[in-house]
């Protein structure tokens, strides 16, 4: 157990259970958090979940499954208020007994909320081509991670929805979701008689569990591929996906975060500016950067009659970023503004929850201020040489029109 000890008004329950990410588990563990958190033995269904959960205070779950690396993380996390604002001394028991309840003592799961989940979820695969932006986003990671755990859906595939029962589910949560390694991680203001009841709380059997390494990795570059599809719509859908072999670990990490600020991570960036303010080719456009998977990914939607223009120019925008680096003013409001959004950070209880669990995964003992210090060490020299790691790997374009093709 990890403990954060602060004045927040709330107090934030967090348990992540952490296995490795394969395709045969992504549905089992995209559908499981939602079962776990919606009823338990006593609280049979979801309206007496939910009048439980008004009974302290309006607490609340939230549940969410993602992948680092060649890991898969579900996080469920529990936060209510803090019973000394309500001056309630049972409600820290209560909370920690309904957490026990979700987490570990399910001795069945309700087949019509099993059957509920399910049908919500079908549905939404099913309606998945009128999502347009959804539906670009899931067929470019499929291409852009093509034999990678990333390129396989979270939620799992249709078919593997479709096959799934309520038994199935039962089975993999109790002889392997439990077995998981867990680390739980409690944010607020914590008594030690409290941070006693809460250590009980994991004294479950550990034997069983497993150990994971965290490894980051992705393919090698390979020479260009270009998807374009079409479908009925006026405008277009635009997605880059850019080879860039740098990883948290890495020397030029905090010169990659700085780069992927100037080229698309905030409203200052080359790709707003440029392709959206000063030539209009495009509604929206932005750019991410992994650094599990060592990539970066630009997003655009674009009018239809401007698709070629605007592909154009930014691959172009790029490509001249490469060849002629970039100056200090930007360097410098990059800086500025990264370091903001860390220190802005710090008010979040959930950031720092989370931040947490990362910085025990990964073994990171960096702290905020050693970090803020390497992001102002960094150099224009140092950007420049995250620049020449970048090469265009995959472009998929979805488009206006009736008919599906690949372009080799």
């Amino acid at each position: 157990m990890l403990l954060i000890k602060n004045d927040f008004k709330t107090i934030q329950f967090a348990i992540f259970f952490t296995d490795f990410d394969e395709e045969r588990s992504s549905v089992y563990r995209f559908l499981l958090p939602r079962l776990l958190t919606s009823h338990t033995n006593k609280l049979i269904n979801k309206t007496k979940m939910s009048e439980k959960l008004e009974d302290l205070y309006g607490a609340y779950f939230k549940t969410r499954v993602e992948r680092i690396g060649n890991l898969s993380i579900v996080s469920i996390i529990l936060t209510i208020v803090d019973p000394i604002i309500v001056g309630d001394e049972q409600l820290f028991d209560h909370a920690l007994g309904l957490l026990n309840q979700v987490l570990f003592e399910h001795d069945v799961f309700n087949k019509d909320i099993f059957l509920e989940e399910q049908r919500m979820l079908i549905e939404q695969w099913e309606t998945l081509y009128d999502k347009k932006r959804l539906y670009a986003h899931t067929k470019f990671y499929e291409h852009f991670f093509k034999d990678d755990t990333y390129g396989y859906p979270m939620s799992g595939s249709l078919k593997d929805i479709k096959k799934l029962t309520v038994e199935k589910i039962y089975d993999y949560y109790k002889n392997v979701f439990l077995s998981n390694t867990k680390k739980l991680i409690v944010n607020g203001r914590i008594s030690d008689i409290n941070k006693q009841k809460i250590e009980s709380l994991m004294l479950h059997d550990k034997k069983d569990e497993k150990k994971h390494s965290f490894i980051a990795h992705f393919r090698p570059s390979r020479e260009l591929f270009v998807v374009e599809e079409e479908t009925q719509m006026q405008q277009a859908i635009l997605k880059l996906g850019y080879h860039f072999p740098i990883f948290r670990d890495d020397p030029l990490y905090h010169a990659a975060v700085i780069l992927d600020t100037i080229l698309g991570g905030y409203p200052e960036s080359r790709l707003f500016k440029e392709i959206r303010e000063q030539n209009g080719l495009c509604y929206d456009i932005s750019s991410s950067y992994d650094y599990y998977k060592g990539v970066i990914m630009v997003s655009s939607g674009v009018d239809l009659k401007q698709k070629d223009k605007a592909l154009e120019a930014i691959k172009s925008l790029v490509i001249h970023m490469m060849e002629y680096g970039i100056d200090q003013s930007e360097l410098d409001h990059a800086k500025a503004y990264y370091t903001h959004q860390i220190k802005s950070g710090l008010d979040s209880q959930s950031f720092l929850t989370k931040r947490t669990f990362i910085r025990d995964l990964l073994n990171h003992e960096e702290t905020i201020e050693e970090r803020l210090i390497e992001i102002e060490k960094v150099k224009l020299d140092d950007v420049e040489k995250a620049l020449k790691k970048i090469s265009l790997d995959t472009i998929y374009v979805l488009r206006g029109g009736q008919n599906d093709k690949e372009i080799l």
